[in-house]
């Protein structure tokens, strides 16, 4: 047996019959001039019909629709929980790995490393002190310190970073130094910057990305004097340093 047709609209009588009116109102409002009348405005009638017409058809269209609200709210669930999720990976800074791997190298090494790396969204710096590297007024790594080093090197020459620079940075206090080789920490602080590159490029590491710079005793971690002049040895050991910044390159 088939079933009896029902109209679109027959489970919304009040917009059935709301645009029945519509289309009424639409059928009456077309006038033909008279005769010698002007119809310079007669587009306005035919423009007016159009939007009743159309609003017809919006509100027979509404009619028939049934909008699944729990289908709907999933629907809606599903993008945020998306978005969010494709929001928090764009946010991971592809340096925490980098950290995590240089701590494990740091702690073997009896070095705290909360206290010697800093990571910040575009770059990570490791901040090892000068005498676990060299001896007094030296450039030359020690034993123990070029196995650290070899270690720190190995991570970064396997880590992928292809839009990222190493910055070797030596730092000195301010007791003024002058010998032959070394007439002031300006060349002290150098010279064991650029030992920690050479060593960098021995364990592979691409002297492409590579950097050494010296800043002598321009760039104290702290003072290293009191109100009075007086050196504070404390804070002239902190300032004895070599700093190793991995940075993304501002351009890429």
């Amino acid at each position: 047996m088939v079933a009896p047709y029902k109209s679109p609209t027959s489970h919304h009588p009040e917009l059935e019959q709301q645009a029945t009116q519509q289309l009424l109102i639409a059928a009456a409002s077309q006038k033909k001039p008279k005769k010698g009348e002007e119809s310079g405005d007669d587009w306005l009638v035919t423009y007016a019909d159009s939007i009743t017409l159309l609003m017809a058809f919006f509100v027979l269209i509404l009619s028939v629709s049934d909008i699944n609200q729990e289908k709907f709210e999933a629907v809606n669930q599903s993008l945020n929980t998306s978005l969010l999720n494709k929001k928090a990976a764009e946010v991971i800074n592809p340096l925490t790995d980098l950290q995590s791997k240089l701590s494990e190298v740091l702690m073997a090494y009896e070095i705290n490393p909360l206290e010697a790396i800093t990571l910040q969204d575009n770059d990570l710096r490791i901040d090892l002190p000068g005498e676990v590297l060299f001896g007094s007024a030296s450039a030359e790594l020690e034993p123990n310190s070029q196995n650290l080093l070899s270690e720190v090197a190995k991570e970064l020459r396997d880590f992928p970073l292809p839009n990222y620079s190493i910055e070797i940075e030596g730092h000195s206090d301010d007791d003024p130094i002058n010998t032959i080789r070394f007439p002031s920490n300006w060349e002290l602080s150098s010279a064991r910057a650029i030992s920690v590159l050479k060593l960098f490029m021995a364990q592979g590491v691409d002297k492409d990305k590579l950097k050494a710079i010296g800043y002598a005793d321009s760039r104290p971690k702290v003072d290293n004097r009191n109100q009075f002049g007086e050196a504070i040895p404390e804070n002239q050991k902190l300032n004895r340093r070599v700093e190793i910044m991995v940075s993304k390159n501002a351009f890429e």
